[in-house]
């Protein structure tokens, strides 16, 4: 009988970007976005959201980055749960997370270290064995320099609440008052032998 060893990842890529919205047009792309976030979701609903993004970042955008993430113990159990026919969690993520924290994420993390500020999905959408999580931060929801990002299955909008998918340390994403941010996060499940 011969053994296959074989590996399944998850990379995530997590890719923020900053937006200036002192500026009318900004101001009303900024509304229609949050408008558009608050609709029922239907099949062209990412792809409408990432349209409104792409004009938001053709005439606005000031900064960008890009980050790695690390998929917490807690998430893959929930995956493994739901493979298994447990339904207690769903197994959707349904908030993304700011933080100060800045210790290095670890595999036993269940949450974020500090967190200051939560939103809901913005948009959603698989391609083959990729999933895309968005989340629009508009620039009255929050302003700061946050340290960790995480998205959580099952979370509400209280701090702290859900099970914690990723963690990642940011270098420092600064957004002002005056500023608009898109955190989109890009899952690959592979499979290695």
């Amino acid at each position: 009988m011969q053994t296959v060893k074989s590996q399944v990842k998850i990379p995530g890529l997590i890719k923020a970007a900053i937006f200036d919205m002192r500026d009318k047009r900004a101001i009303a792309l900024e509304q229609e976005i949050e408008q558009h976030i608050k609709r029922p979701r239907m099949p062209k609903h990412r792809e409408q959201f990432l349209k409104m993004v792409a004009e938001l970042k053709r005439l606005f955008q000031v900064r960008e980055y890009q980050v790695v993430n690390l998929i917490a113990q807690e998430g893959r159990a929930v995956v493994a749960q739901r493979l298994a026919n447990d339904t207690t969690y769903t197994g959707i993520i349904t908030r993304g997370a700011l933080g100060t924290g800045t210790n290095a994420p670890s595999a036993s993390d269940t949450q974020l270290q500090t967190e200051v500020f939560r939103k809901v999905t913005a948009s959603t959408s698989t391609t083959n064995h990729q999933a895309f999580i968005d989340f629009f931060y508009s620039k009255a929801d929050t302003n700061g320099t946050y340290q960790e990002f995480g998205t959580f299955i099952d979370g509400a909008a209280g701090a702290d609440t859900g099970q914690l998918w990723t963690r990642a340390l940011t270098g420092g994403w600064v957004k002002s008052s005056s500023e608009s941010m898109t955190v989109s996060a890009q899952y690959d499940i592979n499979y290695q032998t």
